[in-house]
């Protein structure tokens, strides 16, 4: 089967892991996708986790997840016209906002993918993933009520930033293909905005209420209960009770039929001011279960539970593992590591599960003598 991008080009010129993971997709699904690094390879060579006995610039766990299938170029190694007309050629390229010789020489689609965009008060900020968390006030509702909040820990952040990134790019090269677009197009992802897909909703709520929502601890997320992780018998298990007639199956598969009827209890919001009454019970009634019973029986009933295995089981998960969730990525080294795939599928035209990852400058060559 025909891959669904393939013909098209891209150069991603910054290397960070937002405008790696936006290249990702593109390679996924056929597109030659280029690392134009610097001599000392991209930021992402030097991520945490790092694999062990192997060389400096094949360290990267994290690196490798990102570049599966891609072609590394040094192009320091690279003529000038060379690489200028490299860049020429792309139907698209990713830097991070940064304006450099590189970006003038784009004559077709430009993505910039930065913190907090080119313009605006924050626009000369130093980001982080924690920082855009922070400020578009998804901690402030995480953690334990005397605090201090809980920062999710990697790159989430601009995982979602180099997704959103995607979705516009891929807007516009496509309207190139068809022959809607002839001129340059730049675009402008701010991760910080794109990360406020998380609490749009929150701040709705709280510019019409002017209520400010306290703390209320772990697995307490107004107005929903219950929701969240929480113990079984042996693992975890994900929680999302909303409707009433969920309320109600999910009473059935606990065996406590006695709560799925009573008036307070019909609305996620009189559960959760009941909590002191329901958790215990629930919390007993989990640990009688194991997670994968509890997510079948959920499946069967209607009701949003979900599997949430540890590292040592995460794949060996059935589902996961029917899905093709994770793959193997190909080290320089000939050592295999397993990655998660896409997580979008097309069917027709399905992206590459896993591939090879090329150590830093291994497609030099073949563009230096062009």
């Amino acid at each position: 089967m025909s891959s669904a991008l393939s013909g098209l080009r891209v150069i991603d010129i910054s290397g960070t892991v937002a405008t790696s993971y936006c290249a990702k997709l593109f390679t996924d699904y056929g597109a030659e996708v280029i690392n134009l690094e610097p001599g000392e390879g991209f930021q992402t060579r030097r991520l945490h986790p790092f694999l062990e006995h192997t060389s400096e610039a094949d360290k990267s766990a994290m690196h490798a997840y990102l570049s599966t299938n891609k072609l590394s170029i040094n192009r320091e190694q690279l003529s000038h016209s060379k690489l200028t007309s490299l860049i020429k050629s792309a139907d698209l390229i990713l830097d991070d906002g940064t304006e450099t010789e590189l970006t003038s020489y784009s004559r077709n689609v430009r993505a910039s993918i930065s913190w907090y965009g080119r313009t605006g008060e924050y626009a000369d900020f130093t980001g982080s993933d924690a920082q855009c968390f922070a400020l578009n006030g998804m901690l402030r509702s995480i953690g334990r009520v005397e605090g201090p909040p809980l920062i999710p820990t990697g790159y989430q952040a601009q995982i979602v930033g180099g997704l959103s990134a995607f979705i516009g790019a891929m807007v516009h090269v496509l309207a190139a293909e068809l022959g809607n677009r002839q001129e340059l197009v730049e675009l402008e992802t701010s991760i910080f905005e794109a990360c406020l897909c998380f609490t749009d909703v929150g701040a709705v709520s709280s510019h019409n209420t002017n209520i400010e929502v306290p703390r209320l601890g772990i697995n307490r997320f107004p107005p929903t209960y219950p929701l969240g992780i929480f113990p079984c018998r042996d693992g975890w298990i994900g929680l999302t009770v909303l409707t009433p007639s969920q309320w109600d199956a999910f009473c059935k598969i606990l065996e406590i039929d006695e709560y799925a009827d009573v008036e307070l209890f019909q609305t996620a919001v009189g559960r959760l001011q009941s909590i002191d009454i329901l958790e215990p019970i629930i919390m007993e009634k989990l640990l009688e279960h194991s997670a994968e019973e509890l997510f079948y029986r959920g499946q069967e009933n209607a009701v949003p539970l979900a599997r949430v295995p540890t590292m040592e089981e995460l794949f060996g998960v059935d589902q996961f593992v029917h899905r093709h969730a994770f793959a193997q990525a190909s080290l320089p080294d000939n050592r295999k590591l397993q990655v998660p795939t896409v997580p979008f599928r097309l069917y027709a035209t399905p992206p590459s599960f896993g591939g090879t990852v090329a150590s830093l400058g291994a497609h030099t060559g073949e563009f230096a003598n062009v």
